[in-house]
């Protein structure tokens, strides 16, 4: 048995009042931008509205994926829900009767089904 303290990460919760203390008086610095920075950062958000111009074919190829995803994922529900809706019949009964060679040839079956949906 270790007698190590878990791992807590290393931070402390701490109030407003208490983080004033832990920090000290401070000032914001405020610093003014040269006409030379301004035109960086103008170069750099006109980059990122033409960046963002460009999402929409994105969010096409996206929509796509997620149509292709739910058509999957409703084929994998058609192969699994017909089991689980036949272990619920007869609730009322105790016990199953699958004989072996049956069961072994569904399950192949169902199981080829799933990987042809998933890998296919």
């Amino acid at each position: 048995m270790s007698t190590e303290e878990p791992f807590d990460f290393g931070f402390t919760a701490v109030n407003e009042d208490e983080l004033g203390s832990i920090l000290g008086p401070s000032e914001p610095e405020v610093e003014s931008a040269s006409a030379e920075e301004i035109r960086g950062m103008q170069e750099k958000l006109d980059l990122i509205l033409q960046i963002n111009s460009t999402c929409e074919g994105a969010n096409e190829v996206k929509d796509q994926y997620d149509q292709l995803l739910r058509a999957k994922m409703n084929e994998i529900e058609s192969v699994v829900m017909p089991l689980l809706q036949n272990l619920k019949k007869n609730a009322e009964k105790d016990y199953l009767y699958w004989p072996g060679a049956q069961r072994v040839t569904q399950c192949d079956l169902q199981m080829q089904k799933l990987t042809n949906i998933t890998r296919g």
